[in-house]
């Protein structure tokens, strides 16, 4: 009788702690922490009337394989300091020595989230999901994905919504007493308030503390305040991403609220509001846009090849819901047996890089919703080897592909002036400003030497000085509303030697950034002097001796895009599988000439700056950049 009883209780006990195997997966992947999300699931599982939670439990729990926190092991506000000083400082490791952060760390939520730290965010997730009054037209499935989650990306895990919902309490009884309130008009509401940032990089993901301790932050610490923030008073909102732009090597983070009748509104998280302009997003053209998701998406583990530029494991592909998209079927030029997957690149200055993928079809590649004023080239992966499998082609607004097979058997004249696109607003901003020379410390005895009536374009101006007096100190003041802005000052003697000395003028650049007096003298034509006021700046030279000058030459600010004299370029084109040197000259001017193949795809690269241009191809005789 006992032994019965013992086998009773075995199985009992068997059955009561087996579970689905893609929880059993994960509950292996725990280790010593599988007794953690065991009193997760065990919690609920105990009252029929939390049926509901234990499906958000297994949710959690069934996609928290490859989420991690990383952070520095310090004080949230000691984390927060640092963000204010990380732009600004040229020396970082200093910045984090100072502050003793010490070495990142890495924690796996597998192996490390708490039992209560998973309790308190279903509990409180689906206590806004309830409260609220839009909650009843929310499903489940929105809830799991765009309220339930605890983290956002790989930020140091807290309590974030206590913390929200103390921050924002009046506001949380304003959307639950209003019967009327809607997920729109809520998000409006706080993300009107939210703190505004000034753009910042290289730091690691910031949690809810983090962020609203700091005054700065990229695009993504914006979008995920915003996320934590709505989600926390049960506003369902996205993060919404782009890797690429089409007239950019970068692309842009923002957010989306779903607005419960089916349709995600996008804005930008403490910048702008759902129905509001947000130029950054609608209408821009961009090659793929996705959606963070929490849950992994089943589409990675299909695929041969896996790169983090081209999507996110937990990302969705949402293309189609900003228009401007259309399905491409691309034929084979280069076929690639037992191939299922391939892949649509773009480019990054002039490496192609995954953005999306397609499905292949004897000889023909199946994409999907497709960025429109694009240039893309499919390609595929075999031991992480990328293989063309046809020519580039650029997507117009039509949706016609127009592809760029180089034909060598004829050939075009090509007259470049750039290497990649170039506003050139900057240029007239030295327009009306003064050259002067001083042999006073104070610059009382200052005499005029040249006023600029004349900014022709982005090179080099030259002029002769007439006045034949010795001078130490050498000036340049700017305009008012210029920030002194100029990419290179040179002054020449009588022997026409260029003269140097120690670079004196206005202290300070605008923001802290690295564009200091000094780049007004470094010989390299895409820095410039940004300083820190609109008006009375100037920068110069104090020589060691004092000198006659006959000669000044400067280069307004422009963006090291442009031709320069006795600068050394290489052209490329790229023949289907690489880049071909077609041509290397020494400019003479502001202008290069080429004779190139007809239909191809160029870049252009100044090796003397040690800059490579934006690609382009040839449109009705005119250069198209790509």
């Amino acid at each position: 009788m006992n032994i019965l009883r013992s086998l009773f209780l075995i199985i009992l006990v068997s059955s009561c702690t087996s579970y689905p195997e893609t929880i059993e997966v994960v509950l292996r992947q725990a280790g010593n922490n599988r007794k953690e999300l065991e009193k997760v699931l065990i919690h609920y599982g105990k009252v029929p009337a939390d049926s509901l939670k234990l499906r958000a439990a297994e949710f959690l729990i069934t996609n928290m394989p490859g989420k991690y926190s990383e952070y520095y092991d310090a004080p949230w506000n000691d984390v927060g300091t640092v963000s204010l000083r990380w732009t600004s400082s040229s020396n970082k490791k200093l910045v984090l020595d100072t502050y003793q952060l010490g070495e990142p760390v890495k924690r796996d939520d597998v192996t490390h989230i708490t039992a209560d730290y998973l309790i308190s965010n279903i509990e409180l997730a689906f206590k806004v999901w309830q409260e609220q009054p839009w909650g009843k037209y929310l499903p489940f499935d929105i809830f799991c994905e765009e309220i339930l989650p605890y983290r956002i990306s790989t930020e140091p895990l807290e309590n974030w919504r206590e913390k929200a919902l103390a921050s924002f309490a009046d506001l949380y009884r304003t959307f639950a007493e209003d019967s009327t309130m809607t997920t729109v008009k809520a998000c409006i509401m706080l993300n009107s308030i939210l703190p505004l940032f000034r753009m910042d990089k290289d730091f690691p993901e910031m949690n809810y503390s983090q962020l609203m301790s700091s005054t700065r932050s990229t695009c993504d610490g914006m979008a995920a305040l915003a996320a934590f923030s709505m989600r926390a008073l049960g506003i369902p909102v996205t993060v919404d991403y782009t890797q690429k732009w089409t007239d950019a090597n970068h692309g842009h983070t923002w957010n989306s609220v779903y607005d419960t009748s089916g349709m995600h509104i996008s804005f930008m998280g403490v910048e702008t509001n759902p129905n509001e302009p947000h130029n950054k997003v609608i209408g821009r053209p961009a090659t793929k846009i996705y959606r963070r998701t929490f849950s992994i998406q089943n589409i990675y583990k299909k695929l041969s090849y896996f790169s983090q530029e081209l999507c996110e494991k937990n990302g969705i592909d949402v293309t189609a819901e900003y228009g401007r998209s259309v399905d491409v079927n691309i034929p084979v030029t280069h076929p690639c047996p037992d191939t299922k997957y391939a892949y649509l690149t773009t480019l990054y200055e002039t490496v192609w890089m995954p953005v999306g993928w397609g499905i292949v079809e004897q000889d023909t590649i199946h994409f999907s919703s497709v960025g429109k004023q694009a240039l893309y080239m499919p390609v595929y992966y075999q031991n992480n080897i990328q293989t063309a499998a046809c020519f580039p082609f650029w997507l117009d607004d039509d949706g016609n592909c127009r592809f760029l097979k180089p034909d060598t058997s004829y050939q075009e004249l090509l007259v470049l002036e750039d290497i990649a696109p170039s506003e050139n607003k900057h240029v007239m901003r030295m327009f009306d400003g003064r050259f002067e020379g001083a042999n006073c410390s104070d610059f009382s005895d200052a005499r005029l030497l040249h006023t600029i009536k004349e900014v022709r374009g982005p090179f080099f101006h030259s002029f002769d000085i007439r006045n034949t007096s010795e001078y130490r100190y050498l000036l340049y003041y700017s305009p008012d509303n210029s920030r002194c802005n100029v990419a290179e000052l040179e002054f020449y003697n009588e022997n026409n030697d260029k003269l140097t000395g120690k670079v004196i003028g206005t202290i300070g650049t605008w923001s802290n950034t690295p564009s200091t007096r000094e780049k007004a003298f470094d010989g390299d034509p895409t820095t410039f002097f940004d300083a820190d006021s609109l008006n009375n700046t100037w920068v110069g030279l104090e020589l060691d001796n004092p000198a006659v000058v006959k000669k000044i030459r400067f280069l307004p600010r422009t963006e090291g895009n442009n031709i320069y004299e006795n600068n050394i370029y290489e052209l490329f084109y790229w023949d289907g599988q690489q880049w071909y040197l077609q041509d290397k000259q020494v400019s003479a001017g502001y202008q290069l000439e080429f004779c190139v193949p007809v239909n191809a795809l160029f870049y252009l690269r100044n090796i003397t700056t040690k800059k490579t241009g934006r690609c382009f191809m040839i449109q009705d005789g005119i250069q198209k950049w790509l």
